[in-house]
């Protein structure tokens, strides 16, 4: 094996599978009332603030969730799925959510949760998976342009320290968002056999090479695998170690939240947890499909909320949930909504100024039976990089977007 190993293939391939694993038996050990304290070993500064990303991947159905009830187009334009006026959670003498957010409706309604209505991007793509590209890098151009925006992040916050695990996923997939080519971005699966991954193909070539002495590169590659197989021990402990005060429902969705709860009450240092909820591509039998999945994302988020409430973790933290696109106005033949463009943006947490940010779509003035978005989701990036990361949004994004008041 040749000593020429590149260090960014190991940056964003190797230490993710060196640290991918999966827990789905922890849920089964006993309850303790609070978060495990960190080892010597794994004990690090806590970030004064962190982020859960929460990912609704599909194309979720904007007008589904943030019903405007008292809108006559919304009728008119949803004859097979719209959701009756009595069952709405209202929020305001136009507004509601859908009747299963009701866990959310109460956080709304202690001013924990700020809404971001019709949120999109100029010259929308209806293609999953260009839509997601772009959403995870933060710019139109996608993967074309670098690495995720998350990665950008940690490297705008962290220029000089590039070997301390800050990020984690939970789930089958690491979104493009968590991939870096400076920083190791953990990534945490959940398959139905349990397994400890020892080593990638990067981490395995990097075994491979000479030993101490073969210069710098050799040097720095194995610091960074001592550093990530540290991170990783560290990272299952918390969450082997973690008791929930809450108990949470029988969800995927819930599964996954309960460990990033444990990897934020872990001491571990983390900054950035994410997850993602499928299956929001209803283009039939919306109202089944749809009510359901809203259902586990409510019970699910409302138990990690309540899991956190009071601790240190929860009040350092701020949650983004979104969604590449929205659907279209109209429903479909078959009981759903096709592919749209905009739709709400939900960000939650002691801290945010809650409320409806933003501003609805028309539902007359449409661009070929689509929504016209009226906020661009990098406002709501920059706004959370500057108002609640303290990070400049330009070094990650790239250009300056106008910034809404989200946190308090």
């Amino acid at each position: 094996m040749s000593a020429r190993i590149d260090r960014r293939g190991l940056l964003v391939g190797g230490a993710a599978a060196l640290a991918g694993w999966s827990l789905a038996g922890g849920a089964r050990a006993a309850r303790r009332e609070t978060a495990p304290a960190a080892s010597e070993d794994s004990a690090r500064a806590e970030p004064a603030r962190t982020l859960l990303l929460l990912e609704i991947s599909g194309g979720n159905d904007g007008l589904s969730t943030v019903v405007p009830f008292e809108d006559p187009a919304y009728r008119a334009a949803r004859t097979r799925t719209a959701i009756a006026r009595e069952q709405v959670l209202r929020i305001d003498a136009a507004r509601g959510l859908h009747p299963h957010l009701a866990g959310l409706h109460g956080l709304y309604g202690e001013g924990r949760l700020a809404i971001v209505e019709g949120v999109g991007y100029p010259r929308p793509n209806l293609s999953h998976f260009t839509s997601q590209d772009v959403w995870h890098t933060g710019r139109a151009e996608g993967r074309a342009s670098g690495e995720g925006w998350i990665g950008r992040t940690l490297r705008a916050r962290h220029p000089s320290d590039v070997a301390r695990a800050r990020a984690v996923h939970v789930g089958a997939v690491l979104p493009y968002s968590m991939t870096s080519s400076t920083h190791p971005i953990v990534h945490l699966e959940t398959p139905s056999a349990y397994r400890w991954v020892n080593e990638g193909p990067a981490i395995a070539a990097a075994a491979e090479l000479p030993p101490e002495g073969a210069g710098r590169e050799v040097r720095d590659l194995r610091a960074l695998i001592r550093d990530a197989r540290s991170s990783s021990t560290a990272i299952r402990r918390a969450v082997g170690l973690y008791r929930p005060r809450v108990e949470y429902p029988d969800h995927p969705l819930a599964a996954e939240l309960r460990i990033a709860a444990a990897l934020l009450q872990g001491g571990i240092g983390l900054e950035v947890v994410s997850v993602t909820h499928t299956g929001y591509d209803t283009h039939d039998n919306q109202r089944v499909r749809h009510d359901a999945l809203l259902r586990e994302l409510d019970e699910s988020l409302c138990a990690f909320f309540a899991d956190l409430r009071g601790t240190p973790a929860g009040n350092r933290l701020a949650v983004l949930v979104f969604s590449e696109f929205g659907r279209r106005v109209a429903d479909n033949a078959s009981q759903g909504t096709d592919h749209g463009t905009a739709g709400p943006v939900f960000v939650l947490g002691d801290a945010v100024r809650g409320g409806i940010h933003g501003r609805a779509c028309s539902l007359v003035e449409l661009a070929a039976g689509d929504l016209v978005h009226t906020t661009d989701f990098r406002s709501v990036y920059a706004s959370v990089l500057e108002g609640w990361l303290g990070t400049p949004a330009e070094d990650v994004l790239g250009a300056r977007f106008p910034l809404l008041s989200l946190f308090a």
